[in-house]
């Protein structure tokens, strides 16, 4: 299947990961590829730069069902590479020129069977399609580049077909300091700018959150 490509203007004010720390950014511009095959040797250049991200997760965490962890420890990255080339993994891949400077994991639940458990306590059905993971590099944080990545992911399930869409984004407590390299699920603010509107908490914990979007296929 013929992986998509898009490209898009985005104001780094628009993601609330540009709040502090950091200047004011002009827009900056992106191009957004999805992961495939052709892209797999950018996307992992930028995990390996990163140590596997996530503690050497290689963005497998909700690939993988309970019962599939201890088979996979310590081989994510085989595992990943092999979901890639079954066209099993998808991503929206956001570039800076030739390089990935970050991702948003999305697909069905059926490539995404991973902690599901949580919707076993909320009054909603499951989803269509997930969009379960952020990762920024760290030389491009505060840039605008999550956002850019949710805005690609949502473009590419609509090109499949749309369907109903969740996203688990972290609840910061307002005044209070947390590093964006913690923030694995993207924040509130950047669902509520892209029309996702909430649905609760995420199984016990108060500070994941699930939030829907219905996106129309074409």
């Amino acid at each position: 299947m013929k992986k998509l490509t898009t490209t898009l203007s985005v104001d780094s004010e628009g993601d609330s990961e540009s709040r502090t720390k950091h200047p004011r950014q002009s827009a900056a511009r992106f191009s957004v590829r999805e992961l495939g095959s052709s892209t797999w040797p950018d996307f992992e250049r930028m995990v390996e730069k990163h140590n596997g991200v996530w503690g050497g997760c290689w963005c497998t965490f909700f690939h993988l069902a309970p019962s599939e962890h201890k088979q996979w420890s310590g081989k994510h990255r085989e595992y990943k590479k092999k979901l890639v080339r079954a066209n099993r993994s998808h991503a929206a891949l956001v570039y800076d020129g030739p390089d990935v400077v970050g991702w948003c994991q999305f697909g069905p639940l059926l490539e995404l069977p991973g902690r599901m458990r949580g919707y076993g306590d909320m009054d909603v059905s499951p989803p269509d399609w997930r969009t379960t993971c952020f990762f920024v590099d760290r030389d491009h944080r505060r840039e605008g580049v999550a956002k850019a990545a949710l805005e690609g992911a949502l473009r590419f399930i609509k090109a499949k077909g749309g369907g109903t869409v969740d996203g688990y984004p972290i609840a910061i407590p307002r005044g209070k300091k947390y590093s964006s390299s913690f923030i694995w699920g993207g924040t509130e603010s950047m669902y509520r700018d892209l029309g996702f509107r909430p649905l609760g908490s995420f199984g016990t914990s108060n500070r994941v959150m699930v939030m829907r979007k219905v996106v129309r296929g074409p």
